[in-house]
């Protein structure tokens, strides 16, 4: 059986040429972590075997959770050690390739754009914003203070009680279109200020309760591209506006620093 190179990112190679990653196992828990330079840029990998990680066996293997929980463990790992050390590229979980001259191919067909990218993350570092709220709550202050909802509590208790019954359902329907209409705007908002200290961001989707384990729903889920000497300026807003409105029932949870995930594409 031969070698399969099991990809990890692209950085830019050190001034020494030697491999700082040597120590560490790969995803095998067997081969070392390797480095190859192509210039001015590397690739950090390490070897794995055709048998354990060839396509059909990768399948199989990506259906057992604990296997993947395990291995993406890793893998975001060793990422994160490299991201500490210098500007990244990081690639995808199970980014392999059948052998070092298919890497090389890649690498040569890629090389301009992976330098360009590497120069524009140099120097900056990614960040996650997630806003939750406590829908009830938020229920609530939004039919304590939206006056045409306080208009329409009224006329409803001077009608009969089966008109009641269905203009209050009507009216609980209209609270949470306002509900999420305030979800959406205190998102925009907040996301319009920290735009000023990002050169690039982006929008996700909000996670189920499944997902996050919180009682509170997730109501903003966005990623920004910092620099370093704009972090502190970046968090000290969030950390302002989680003070502001934690009484309201919303949760601004800011985490990071991560390898570039969101702003590392390569076409």
């Amino acid at each position: 059986m031969s070698l399969y190179v099991y990809l990890y990112g692209v950085i830019p190679t050190p001034e020494d040429g030697d491999n700082p990653f040597s120590s560490h196992k790969g995803i095998d828990n067997e081969h070392e972590l390797q480095m190859k330079n192509y210039g001015d840029i590397s690739a950090v990998f390490c070897h794995v075997e055709e048998e354990e990680y060839g396509e059909e066996v990768l399948q199989e293997k990506t259906n057992q959770m604990d296997w993947v929980q395990e291995k993406a463990f890793h893998h975001h790992e060793i990422l994160m050690n490299i991201r500490e050390r210098t500007a990244l590229i990081p690639m995808k979980f199970c980014t392999i390739y059948q052998s070092e001259a298919n890497l090389d191919d890649m690498v040569h067909n890629h090389q301009d754009q992976m330098k360009a990218l590497i120069e524009r993350l140099d120097g900056k570092e990614e960040w996650n914003l997630k806003v939750y709220c406590d829908r009830d709550q938020l229920s609530k202050n939004v039919a304590d203070h939206n006056l045409n909802i306080k208009e329409k509590k009224d006329e409803i208790a001077q009608m009969s009680k089966g008109r009641q019954y269905l203009e209050s359902r009507k009216l609980d329907q209209y609270v949470q279109q306002e509900v999420e209409r305030e979800q959406d705007a205190f998102g925009s908002a907040l996301h319009e200020q920290l735009t000023a200290y990002s050169v690039e961001d982006t929008v996700k989707k909000n996670w189920n309760r499944d997902v996050t384990g919180k009682d509170e729903e997730m109501c903003w889920n966005s990623a920004y591209l910092v620099p370093l000497e704009r972090v502190e300026d970046f968090l000290e807003i969030i950390t302002n506006e989680n003070e502001k409105h934690k009484s309201s029932g919303w949760i601004l949870e800011a985490t990071g620093p991560w390898p570039a995930y969101h702003f590392a594409k390569l076409t």
